[in-house]
């Protein structure tokens, strides 16, 4: 190693640059295992979750027979839109607009 004050500063740097690299590579890896937990809970909970699932479903008074929806009323009389629809189309042509 060269005893040169310049380059001992790069050293010690670069020396700090690959530990920071290496504790976040070490974060990285514990949060994907982290998240791979979460997202594979474990068996006990989900028996627990599926039995009481079960448990609901049984003590509900199903009939097994959906009922239609009633028909919609009719509107008394249509009503005109407030707007004029002719002025919401394109024109075909480039013009300027008509002044009032």
């Amino acid at each position: 190693m060269v005893d040169c004050a310049g380059t001992m500063g790069k050293v010690k740097i670069s020396e700090w640059m690959w530990r920071f690299l290496a504790a976040m590579m070490l974060f990285a890896v514990a949060w994907t295992m982290w998240i791979f937990y979460q997202l594979n809970a474990p068996p006990l909970i989900t028996a627990a979750a599926f039995e009481a699932a079960a448990k609901a479903n049984a003590r509900q008074n199903a009939k097994g027979v959906i009922a239609p929806a009633a028909a919609p009323a009719i509107p008394a009389a249509f009503k005109e839109p407030p707007i004029n629809a002719d002025k919401l189309k394109f024109s075909e042509d480039l013009s300027t607009p008509e002044k009032k």
